[in-house]
Order: structure tokens, then sequence, then C-alpha cells
């Protein structure tokens, strides 16, 4: 019988494999990739370790799947987002509220994110690096944009999404390493967008 257009059997299957990823991002959020195994991810979520290697073929396998499941999730996240509103600005914004919001809502996976970036591009991205490529293109396309409609200076896309990007995961690699500013009440969120905006918006506008 079909459920949503799947099996039992194949929804069940994603259930299954979808608990597996949440205990994995639990076990490496809190020992690290070095020192988790694939029996803590086991039994965090109640299965056989055997029943683990039915999905994956690895530790690293299983780490990739973990971390790149959810920036893919935030991406779609982000997607709908900017595409709802108008202009450049508003564009923008949106997409940062979003990134603030998945990241605020989900420790394990910032942990995971920002703790496995340099690995990320001393591999040359591995797995990440189509997620990570593809948002950051879908970002670069509404710079593009509004630098063609003159709301935005002419800067490089790519890169400035990117660098965007990466202001982001500062701004959370700064709670997490314990480094606190001087205010209390920090906007992680308006300052971000503020200083990027500032950076890139065109002569006079707001």
């Amino acid at each position: 019988m079909a459920i949503l257009g799947k099996t039992r059997r194949q929804a069940l299957t994603e259930f299954r494999e979808a608990e597996i990823l949440e205990a994995a991002r639990k076990v490496f959020s809190e020992l690290g990739y070095g020192a988790a195994t694939v029996d803590h991810i086991a039994a965090a979520a109640g299965v056989a370790k055997g029943t683990i290697y039915l999905y994956y073929d690895s530790k690293e396998e299983i780490f990739w799947a973990a971390l790149s499941s959810r920036f893919r999730e935030m991406f779609e996240r982000t997607k709908l987002a900017m595409a709802a509103e108008t202009t450049t600005r508003a564009k923008l914004r949106a997409g940062l509220r979003v990134r603030f919001e998945f990241f605020d809502s989900d420790a394990q996976f910032v942990r995971m994110f920002i703790s496995e970036f340099g690995h990320m591009c001393r591999d040359q991205g591995g797995p990440m690096r189509a997620p990570y490529l593809e948002s950051a293109e879908a970002l670069a396309s509404v710079i593009q944009a509004g630098i063609a409609a003159g709301e935005l200076r002419d800067v490089p896309a790519l890169e400035t999404a990117m660098a965007l990007m990466d202001l982001v995961k500062s701004v959370f690699a700064m709670r997490f390493t314990g480094l606190r500013g001087q205010q209390s009440d920090f906007d992680g969120e308006q300052f971000v967008f503020d200083l990027f905006w500032q950076g890139v918006k065109a002569g006079d506008r707001a």
C-alpha cells in the first residue's frame, strides 16, 4: 500500500535512515569525529550495528550524510524564503533570517559544520562541496540580479555570496568557541546584515 506515493517499506526505510542520521549528528557533535564510532551511533539510534551498515559503508559516509542532509534542508528553506521576496535587500535579509533560525535550532549541526569546515576545504570539499557550492551560487544569483538592477555595487557575485555565508558561520563559531563580545545583547543576524549590506549596496541606497 502506498503512502503519499511511497510504499510502507520505502517510508519505513526513509524514516529509519533519518533516525540514524539524527543519532549520528548527536554523537559526532558530542564526541567529535575521531572519538565517535559506529557502535556509538547504533546505540544512540537504538538499532543493531549491522543495521547501520545496511545504509552506510563507513563512519565517514555516515558523517558526510548527516552533515550534508541538514545543510541541504537549510538551503531549500533559504531558497523558498528568498523567492518569496521581491527586492534584493529583502531577499538577502530573508535568506539570513532562515540561516540564523536554522543554526539557532540545531546546535549539533552547527558544531559539526564549523568543526569540519576546514577539513572540507582541505579536501576540495568532499561530499559537502556540491551542496555548499549550490547554496553559494543561489545566493550569488540574487546578488547578480541586484547588481543588474542597480541595487548593489558591481562586486564579484560568487565570492561575495561565499563571504556572506562565512560571516554567518563566524558568528556561530564565536558562540561555540566560548568567545564573547562586549555587548551582552549582541544581535548576530542584524550585525551580519548591516555589515554586509553597507559594504555592497549601491550609492546612497538604504
